[in-house]
């Protein structure tokens, strides 16, 4: 018989004890913020029907399939979904009457896509999506909102940190503002969705070679020339001028504004913002704000947090309209780039603060137990050792998951209803009465960073 490989497959990440602590801590800190902000948690299944799945086109090569339902069910093929806005699409349109509009909810799950893995990439990842969602109408100040919720996030994963992770910067734009601009130019539809693919890949690919391809596209010199005017635009002001100099409408402009305005009053830095009007990706979807996040030095990475406004969410599901705004963390992929970076660094393999040690289990087993109920029932998270192995051995368990306090006692400690408490981070050594167990060794644990 063949020997059976065990190693996981590509782009399905499997992280260690310490690695998936730390993962578990970074979701904790994106959940904490987006409650802050009043969203709602809500999960949806991994599996939906792929009729659902592909509604709005566009990756059906990506989509992992599992079969059909039964006849008797329907007999629908069923795929794993690929995103969480498709399933929050179909989530609204089928419970609309049962929500509470704005609907705010935030999503942090599992998704699954068929590509090549590669570093950064995986075909098994989380994301964690927020989205306000109206019925009708919903207002632009929502926009800001969703600016702030980013900023907030981030600068909270950069605070766990210890600031190793660079700060951030919110790129914006506004669909209304290039599609005014084409249609000043005169640029038809037709070929507007490859004039803004060209954009694009501006920063990677430089003006020059830019300005070429669109010209290649048919785009006249001075249009070339305007367009990178636009895209050049640090300001809003800047960009206002030179959109009524061809008369282009300003309404994307406007509400551009307003989206800035308001989230400089919510707390947002000016400084952690920047208006990004060459930013094009995902244009064919959005159809107003647009947010891409970049950490500072690390441009590289690419977009870490992204997403849009949207005029209508469910259209693919129901007549009703539901407008809304939202963006999504690609939480694997900046976990790994972290990790890999050493942003974020192991040092702890356990949850455990406290190791009982038994250093006389024949004689003294339930007093070991004793102390560790009393310092659980404290909710301090606490171990017991319970093999047969030297006290040094002991300690070396403890040392190498990360432990940062062992208790020992042997007959003279209990004798004297006392413990020897080990802070073995600094190495030291305390005799304590049991009755002082607890309070010593939260204050000690409060002394600690965090795991």
């Amino acid at each position: 018989m063949s020997k059976i490989t065990i190693t996981p497959i590509s782009g399905y990440p499997e992280w260690t004890p310490g690695v998936r602590m730390q993962e578990q801590r970074l979701i904790d800190v994106i959940k904490r913020q987006y409650e802050l902000f009043g969203f709602t948690s809500i999960e949806t299944p991994a599996v939906e029907r792929l009729e659902v799945l592909t509604a709005k086109g566009g990756m059906h090569r990506q989509i992992f399939t599992l079969g059909r339902l039964t006849e008797d069910e329907g007999g629908e093929t069923l795929g794993m979904h690929f995103d969480l806005t498709v399933p929050l699409a179909r989530y609204v349109a089928q419970r609309s009457n049962d929500l509470v509009f704005p609907f705010r909810r935030y999503q942090i799950q599992k998704v699954w896509r068929g590509e090549r893995a590669q570093r950064g990439r995986f075909r098994e990842f989380y994301q964690c999506d927020i989205d306000i969602i109206g019925r009708k109408t919903l207002s632009v100040i929502q926009d800001a909102e969703i600016v702030a919720v980013i900023d907030s996030t981030l600068s909270a994963i950069r605070e766990i940190t210890d600031g190793a992770l660079p700060n951030h910067k919110i790129h914006l734009n506004h669909r209304k503002i290039l599609s005014a601009l084409f249609a000043a130019l005169k640029i038809d539809e037709a070929k507007s969705a490859d004039v803004l693919r060209e954009i694009d890949k501006m920063s990677r690919d430089g003006k020059d070679a830019t300005k070429d391809r669109l010209k290649e596209l048919g785009v006249s010199q001075s249009a070339v020339e305007t367009i990178m005017a636009l895209t050049s635009s640090k300001e809003l002001d800047e960009a206002r001028q030179l959109l009524a100099s061809i008369k282009a409408d300003d309404e994307g402009i406007n509400e551009m504004s307003q989206v800035l305005e308001n989230a400089l009053q919510l707390g947002v830095p000016r400084s952690n913002i920047v208006l990004g009007f060459g930013i094009a990706r995902g244009l064919d979807y959005y159809t107003g704000t647009v947010f891409e996040t970049l950490i500072d030095g690390k441009e590289k990475w690419g977009s870490i947090c992204s997403g849009g406004r949207y005029d209508d969410l469910a259209s693919y599901f129901t007549t009703q309209k539901f407008p809304g705004v939202g963006v999504s963390i690609g939480l694997s992929r900046l976990f790994d780039l972290m990790v890999q970076s050493k942003i974020i660094t192991i040092d702890c393999h356990t949850p455990t603060k406290v190791l009982v040690t038994a250093q006389d289990r024949e004689n003294y087993l339930t007093d070991y137990l004793g102390l560790a109920k009393t310092l659980r029932d404290a909710g301090i998270n606490t171990e017991v050792f319970l093999d047969h192995l030297p006290l040094r051995d002991q300690m070396a368990y403890a040392s190498k998951k990360g432990i940062p306090i062992a208790i020992i006692a042997g007959g003279d400690e209990l004798s004297e209803n006392a413990v020897l408490i080990k802070d073995l981070n600094h190495v030291t050594q305390e005799k304590i009465s049991t009755g002082e167990m607890v309070r010593y060794i939260k204050r000690k644990l409060q002394s600690e960073p965090a795991a």
